[in-house]
């Protein structure tokens, strides 16, 4: 597979990316989230009932899994002035818990990044609706879990994450089709089964979306990093966020691409 860089200007598309509908009501899209101070902007990309269904999941990934590293690096946000100045964190000793708020210098950073099977589809799974997921951290600034412990003579410090894998898989393979469409235009993706899987229209998300096990595609540097490449017609998507702290990648299948748009001169991959 050969990879497709993703270009810097905006791109305009003039119809819904997920549903193709056609109108004046058209927004612009982001493929990664604005609050993860996302790049690449698509113009006039999704309707509002679309809008609505993506900025559901993207919520429940930017603040029930990822707030306080919003917090923290201080990423940007339509809302400064809800910034919380301070950070929950749990405190647990013989059984009792309580929670103290503590500021972003003195909060125990770490970054949960979900891991996953490979995608179903190319494993030969059959598609499920469940996807199984374990939870992995990466400390990433102020100091550690057992640091903060011991300065507070309790067993046990942590925060309270509150995410869907499903949800968290979705917001993945929005990022990932935004980004192929951002890279190739909406002409490859007139049949593509991820806009089913984005919309909740497919409950599968496991069987397009996983983590990558191959060798490191993107380098650990920059927020966020994408490749989009191709295997044969089919387009895969293979992203990282948070890049530069050594986070996991993932794989996002999106299906063969229109066979008129594969056979034309469009087509990168010859």
């Amino acid at each position: 597979m050969t990879s497709l860089l993703i270009p810097s200007n905006a791109r305009d598309i003039g119809e819904c990316i997920y549903c193709v509908f056609v109108g004046d009501s058209l927004g612009k899209e982001h493929a990664i989230p604005y609050g993860l101070n996302g790049p690449w902007t698509l113009l006039r990309a999704s309707c509002p009932c679309c809008a609505d269904i993506t900025h559901r999941f993207e919520r429940d990934t930017l603040r029930g899994l990822l707030s306080a590293i919003r917090t923290v690096l201080a990423m940007q946000t339509r809302r400064p002035k809800k910034r919380p100045p301070n950070i929950p964190l749990v405190l647990e000793s013989d059984g009792a818990q309580k929670t103290i708020h503590v500021s972003p210098t003195e909060f125990p950073l770490y970054l949960p990044t979900p891991l996953f099977p490979p995608p179903g589809v190319l494993v030969g799974i059959p598609p499920t609706p469940r996807i199984s997921t374990q939870l992995r951290f990466v400390h990433i600034a102020g100091p550690s879990f057992e640091e903060v412990g011991l300065r507070h003579c309790v067993d046990f410090v942590g925060t309270r994450l509150t995410f869907s894998p499903e949800e968290f898989a979705r917001t993945l393979a929005k990022i990932a089709f935004g980004a192929a469409v951002y890279a190739l235009g909406i002409a490859p993706f007139t049949n593509t089964p991820i806009r089913r899987a984005i919309l909740g229209e497919d409950p599968c998300i496991g069987h397009w979306v996983g983590s990558w096990t191959g060798e490191p595609m993107n380098e650990a540097k920059g927020l966020h990093a994408m490749q989009i490449r191709s295997s044969g017609s089919d387009i895969h998507v293979i992203l990282r966020l948070f890049a530069q702290f050594s986070a996991p990648e993932y794989l996002v299948v999106l299906g063969p691409a229109d066979p008129d748009f594969v056979k034309s001169e469009a087509w990168p991959w010859k």
